[in-house]
């Protein structure tokens, strides 16, 4: 059943270490990581969102796609605007290149949405996720203020906002490896996520 929550897709990194090729047109088990993540998307939320600066190459990705409201590229900025075009008051966060994110761990994170949190974050013993976490729109004025400042840390935005951890613990009881957090950034990443596809197929 779809959820009351806006689902997020960012993909507007420059790939730099895939020699410019589109992480989320790169396929793992003969299937492109966008379309993994809009499987799992599809099948939780009420709205899917996919944030990029080249709208061009979405065209057959059934989301709204929207583009960054500031010039600078960064983490923060692709929050922003996902954010910002949700239509609900709280939105999941995921990378357009974590093939395996497990539906069961965003609804792990979606329980501990509470009226005192602005944000819901994994917390493992790597550090905080932020990447992969929800976002509610009372972060907005924050995630303005730092834009506006060239405060590009998402990091910076923790300070000013209400957060709610849930732990590796936790975590583990839903997606016991973490295959969630997995991203392909470098051509040996992706040897590894087709070697994970293979074993866990």
């Amino acid at each position: 059943m779809a959820l009351p929550c806006t689902g997020v897709i960012l993909a507007g990194g420059l790939n730099k270490r895939f020699d410019g090729q589109n992480k989320a047109f790169i396929r793992i088990g003969g299937k492109r990581i966008v379309d993994r993540l809009l499987d799992v998307y599809s099948r939780l939320f009420e709205q899917v969102v996919l944030v990029t600066n080249d709208p061009a190459a979405y065209v057959d990705v059934d989301a709204l796609i929207v583009t960054d409201h500031y010039s600078v590229r960064s983490s923060l900025n692709g929050l922003h605007a996902g954010l910002f075009a949700a239509t609900h008051e709280h939105a999941f966060f995921a990378a357009c290149d974590t093939p395996f994110i497990q539906g069961v761990l965003i609804q792990r994170l979606l329980e501990s949405i509470t009226r005192k949190a602005d944000i819901v974050i994994p917390s493992t013993s790597a550090g905080y996720e932020p990447m992969f976490a929800v976002y509610k729109k009372t972060c907005l004025p924050a995630m303005v203020w730092q834009l506006e400042r060239d405060q590009l840390k998402i990091q910076g935005l923790f300070r000013k906002v209400r957060l709610k951890t849930v732990d590796e613990a936790e975590l583990r009881k839903v997606d016991p490896e973490l295959v969630s957090f997995f991203n392909v950034n470098t051509p040996a990443d992706l040897v590894r996520a087709e070697a994970l596809y293979k074993r866990n197929r």
